[in-house]
């Protein structure tokens, strides 16, 4: 086993926390806009107009591209495992190669 399948149970815990967050990110979401129709409901005006333009053309895009890096972190550390797996079994195979090489000497 190398160090780095060692450390496999520890991202995947990390990537667990991350989609959690993703998903508390997501909930928090729904909720904001949730709350738009009620505080127009009793915030009567053009700055409760404005203030409901603003939550939908400004925070639920930053929300949006949060959850979305959010999601990018496990793509990502998903991509980055792959790698190191797919390493560690050419390593394996070259040493077992050169292993193979010196027997032969």
């Amino acid at each position: 086993m190398t160090f780095f399948q060692m450390l496999v149970p520890d991202i995947s815990n990390v990537m667990a926390g991350i989609k959690q967050q993703q998903q508390i990110s997501s909930q928090l979401l729904d909720t904001i806009k949730g709350y738009v129709p009620k505080v127009q409901a009793v915030w009567v005006g053009q700055d409760a107009t404005e203030f409901g333009n603003d939550v939908m053309r400004k925070l639920v895009p930053a929300m949006i591209e949060l959850i979305a890096a959010i999601g990018g972190m496990n793509l990502n550390l998903t991509k980055a495992q792959e790698i190191v797996q797919q390493a560690d079994s050419q390593v394996k195979s070259l040493a077992s190669s050169l292993g193979d090489l010196f027997g032969q000497i």
